[in-house]
């Protein structure tokens, strides 16, 4: 049985290892850092399949979000967004709070080609689109943002209030 232990502990590390070998490898054949968020204080991702709202989002170069239907989101709601980046520059569309979004900023000021795979933030390419779904899971305000260095500060930032 001590043997049987060993061998489980020993392929959890190798496979955690192999893990973050990969990651680093894709980073330096990408030299872009990657970001992670699993979860966020106003909600967590989601399966797309369980969506009850489809929500369609324009990132534009004038560093604003269009989004084509009201954001009347409740507590509870699972959300897909649909995004598309009809931009000439790469954008980001992230979901959190006021506090998680600032943090992020920070940390995009750090690390600016910052690429993001993760549960609430998508990172964009020109032309491109990706979707994001999140369940919203308290009432509260939430900060849709461009995270990438200046968009923030030019405005590229939008709150809602979940009802």
């Amino acid at each position: 049985m001590l043997h049987h232990k060993k061998s489980i502990a020993m392929l959890i590390f190798v496979t955690a290892f192999s893990a973050q070998a990969i990651a680093m490898d894709d980073h330096s054949a990408h030299n872009h850092a990657t970001h992670s968020h699993a979860s966020s204080t106003i909600g967590n991702p989601a399966n797309a399949s369980q969506a009850n709202k489809i929500i369609n989002v324009d990132l534009l170069d004038s560093m604003q979000f269009e989004f084509h239907s009201k954001m009347n989101i409740k507590e509870g709601d699972i959300v897909r967004f649909i995004v598309t980046n009809q931009g000439e520059i790469d954008h980001e569309f992230s979901i959190g709070s006021e506090k998680e979004q600032k943090a992020h900023l920070e940390a995009m000021k750090k690390m600016p080609n910052m690429v993001h795979h993760d549960g609430n933030t998508i990172t964009l390419k020109p032309k491109e689109t990706k979707e994001l779904t999140w369940k919203f899971t308290k009432r509260n305000t939430v900060m849709f943002a461009c995270n990438i260095p200046e968009h923030f500060e030019a405005g590229m930032h939008r709150e809602i209030t979940i009802k």
